[in-house]
């Protein structure tokens, strides 16, 4: 009925869905996306229609050509014309198989578009969830690491506070070092002198007694304690090198950790609504370098290991100075109560000398009052010595009978 309606009334043709006299081009269009898409339905209908209208469709084409060739684009008869030609092609059962096939593949297409689109909900709700759970995560991880930087932080200035207190005991152990090292110089001085004075004596008294041997023994450990003290000093110079290195690489490290706790702060500080956020490519691929971590808990035990050193060292510089001064003031002591002992020897030598000076010259004295009495008595003996002589002489001048 509806075909016959459309052959005997013209303006009514115009009812008819738009679909029948594009019904050539949809076709083809149909026959290119069922190739396309695949489908099962739509490429077993075409299978069966396609040998029954072959044969017509290329007749209807070529009359159709022939006919509006002739006519302009824009008249009605060639339209008419064509909605003729393309409205004969098909029956309503057709057009409502094929509209059904239609509202079966659009069907088809929304039952498919809404699992794409489920699908893609269910992806998009996953990747937020992770997203968010990564950001959680990254939050969390930031802060911790907030804290072990804070820690570390302070295990570092803890540190160096305590190897600026070391270097400050370690400078007045060095500088006490050095005044014990000049302090030598006036006993080794006097020493010398002592010797050079003792040069000096004659005679007899050019012995090696025990003050002259003291006076060397003092004078020999005086130089071998200060070869030790310029050791000491040698040494200390050394260890303060090697506190320097370390208090530098300790501050090093203390602004190196001061400036990713502010990185930290402010990477912690962002979110997702920051104005400061832009993309940076290649920031996923930036390799991760070791830990600082493990660095700086081996630095702060080098630290300790080197502070223990110049601790020992100081200690020992220590027992040294105390040391050397134990012994040069034994030896001085020893030397100056041997240089005592031989002054009371020589003052008691020189009392007995002075007692025997005096007995010699009483008895000097003594002798020279007996020959002046044995003079006196020579003198005496010559008139009675005259008297005998004269009386001997007188004596020999008898006559002899």
């Amino acid at each position: 009925m509806v075909v016959g309606q459309a052959q005997s009334t013209g303006p009514n043709l115009g009812q008819v869905p738009k679909l029948g006299y594009r019904r050539p081009v949809l076709l083809e269009q149909q026959g290119h996306s069922e190739g396309e898409n695949g489908g099962d339905d739509a490429a077993s209908v075409k299978s069966n229609k396609d040998d029954q209208t072959m044969e017509t469709k290329q007749e209807n084409k070529k009359n159709l050509q022939q006919q509006s060739a002739a006519l302009p684009a824009w008249s009605a008869a060639r339209r008419s014309a064509r909605r003729k030609k393309a409205t004969t092609a098909i029956s309503q059962e057709e057009w409502k198989k094929i509209n059904d096939e239609k509202c079966k593949r659009a069907d088809m297409s929304r039952h498919k578009s809404s699992k794409s689109r489920a699908e893609a909900s269910k992806i998009r709700s996953k990747e937020e969830a992770e997203t968010l759970s990564a950001q959680e995560k990254a939050d969390h991880r930031l802060k911790e690491r907030l804290e072990e930087t804070m820690f570390w932080t302070e295990e570092v200035e803890t540190e160096i506070l305590a190897w600026e207190k070391e270097n400050t005991v370690l400078a007045q152990v060095r500088k006490s070092l050095v005044h014990a090292l000049r302090q030598t110089s006036g006993p080794a001085r006097l020493a010398d002198k002592c010797i050079r004075h003792r040069e000096d004596r004659v005679g007899e008294d050019q012995v090696l007694d025990e003050v002259e041997e003291n006076l060397i023994i003092e004078i020999e450990n005086i130089r071998l304690w200060q070869l030790r003290f310029k050791m000491a000093i040698e040494q200390i110079e050394f260890q303060e090198s090697e506190n320097t290195v370390v208090l530098k690489s300790l501050y090093r490290d203390l602004n190196v950790m001061a400036r990713a706790a502010q990185i930290d702060a402010s990477c912690s500080r962002l979110n997702n609504k920051s104005n400061k956020l832009t993309n940076h490519t290649g920031a996923d691929y930036v390799a991760i370098p070791a830990s600082w971590e493990v660095h700086t808990q081996a630095r702060i035990t080098d630290s300790r290991k080197i502070r223990e050193w110049s601790q020992q060292l100081r200690s020992d510089i220590e027992t040294l100075i105390r040391t050397a001064c134990t012994d040069l003031t034994k030896q001085w002591k020893k030397t100056n109560t041997s240089i005592k002992d031989n002054i009371e020897s020589l003052q008691h030598s020189i009392e007995k000398i002075k007692e025997r000076l005096e007995n010699t010259n009483q008895e000097l004295k003594a002798q020279g009052k007996e020959m002046d009495d044995l003079k006196s008595s020579i003198a005496a003996k010559g008139p009675p010595l005259k008297l005998a002589q004269t009386r001997l002489s007188m004596r020999t001048q008898r006559t002899l009978r």
